[in-house]
């Protein structure tokens, strides 16, 4: 069975229903009051959509849209920056601090250079910023050492280069244009320029599709071990490793349907446990169940999403204050019409109620391999709930979480489980979140409530 869903098999502990109701947005005044008044800390993160790619990737389940025109590009960049000056004039002055800004896509890499600088300089009217810039960056795009060099001189500190694989097959089969040279080339480029942080981008269990590019499991195990050591041998700081999803919504899925497209996600956990062997070996760090380091530092572009506050900006951007959640609308135009208008793009919003922000800090701290009790009381949950101390004392005894002081750490076994539940969660609701949003967002009427 190909991974199209969450169907990855968990330990009964992790098969918590994976369910999000979404409100319409009929009021901008109530949402700004909303957000002006919800924000949990005063240090928060800020996200950045740019959806525009060159080409669509066949099993790309995140919400782009094929370059057109580079005019188009620029009048996407101006509605971004006025969407900095519409919450920002809602947030100054109260003392907020900017600790991280990540940019997404899409390809962010696409843009010029000196995008990235205005963008920096734009929050900097509003907030403090204690930080620079992160961006996802596609490898042909940092094959060019001029146009590297032009982001670390435009406040970008950080770079993730989607490499996926240093394996022409699996490039070849992921219908991904970049070559592996290029990968090669990105990486040298991105570690010479100097930015501080350099993360890759991996992705394993590659679809074998007959007639065209067939790949066995026990090939794609062997590529996956190369690609650790290859990406590590070039000097990246951190490697992100994930399997690759087959949305139903997405092209590639054609394949399926044909009969072409083989693919077993039962063995996720070995390529899970390849990468575990790799950590202790070269003596790594896991800083997420997901992410290989060589310090205690990680590279996350939403790493605020599950608890805030998260100010996401651009057409799909999701954001988070910590006590609300809402979501951008999924059409460029009509995400250029509204802030052109004045009105907030947000479409769609949820309250959290405090059960559910202890569990989304609970799955947060989950995967990132520790449980610190404490940091539910600096979430503004004074009691931890008995749903989790259940969880907590119960995962203990199954062995997914060895007890330390009043903390909670992963085990092997528990690393191994919670990386599957946050790949079905993701399959869940952020990928068919998208496919829904983006039908919506293409109507003129919205429903006044949508079920993720």
């Amino acid at each position: 069975m190909v991974l199209s869903s969450g169907n990855l098999k968990v330990h009964w502990l992790l098969r918590r229903p994976a369910r999000m109701e979404l409100f319409k947005v009929v009021d901008a005044g109530l949402h700004t009051k909303m957000v002006g008044e919800s924000m949990r800390d005063r240090r928060i993160g800020v996200y950045v959509h740019i959806p525009y790619c060159k080409t669509t990737c066949p099993f790309c389940p995140y919400f782009k849209t094929v370059l057109r025109s580079r005019d188009e590009v620029e009048k996407y960049l101006r509605a971004v920056v006025s969407e900095i000056d519409v919450y920002g004039r809602l947030l100054e002055g109260g003392g907020y601090e900017v600790v991280e800004i990540h940019v997404g896509g899409g390809t962010p890499s696409l843009v010029p250079a000196s995008f990235f600088k205005e963008l920096y300089e734009k929050l900097s009217e509003y907030f403090t910023l204690k930080t620079n810039i992160g961006i996802e960056a596609n490898p042909e795009d940092l094959t060019s050492s001029e146009y590297t060099g032009e982001l670390y001189k435009n406040e970008v500190g950080e770079v993730s280069i989607g490499a996926q694989s240093f394996n022409g097959k699996v490039l070849k089969a992921l219908g991904r244009k970049h070559t592996v040279e290029d990968n090669v080339r990105a990486v040298e480029n991105a570690v010479k320029a100097g930015f501080k942080w350099v993360n890759v981008d991996l992705m394993f269990l590659p679809p074998s599709i007959r007639g065209y590019v067939e790949i066995s499991p026990e090939e794609g195990l062997t590529i996956f071990e190369d690609d650790l050591k290859r990406a590590l041998e070039l000097g990246a700081h951190q490697i992100t490793f994930y399997p690759t999803i087959i949305p139903r919504h997405s092209p590639g899925f054609k394949l399926v349907e044909q009969g072409r497209l083989a693919q077993d996600e039962r063995l996720v956990d070995k390529f899970v446990e390849r990468a575990l062997d790799f950590v202790e070996n070269k003596k790594l760090r896991l800083v997420r169940v997901y992410s290989i380091s060589r310090e205690q530092y990680e590279y996350a572009t939403v790493n605020l999403e599950m608890v805030g506050p998260l100010l996401g900006l651009g057409a799909g951007a999701w954001s988070n204050t910590g006590l609300y959640q809402y979501i951008n609308v999924h059409d460029v135009q009509s995400y250029v019409r509204l802030v052109n208008e004045g009105k907030p793009p947000a479409v769609y919003y949820r309250s959290l109620e405090k059960s559910t922000i202890a569990w989304r800090a609970l799955f947060d701290q989950l995967s990132s391999g520790v449980v610190k009790t404490r940091l539910f009381n600096e979430l503004g949950v004074e009691k931890i709930p008995y749903s989790i101390r259940a969880f907590l004392e119960l995962a203990t005894l199954a062995g997914l979480l060895e007890k330390r002081g009043g903390d909670y750490y992963l085990t092997r076994k528990g690393v191994v489980e919670v990386y599957k539940s946050v790949i079905n969660y993701v399959a869940e609701i952020p990928v068919k979140a998208t496919m829904i949003l983006e039908k919506h967002s293409r109507q003129e009427s919205m429903p006044d409530k949508i079920v993720v």
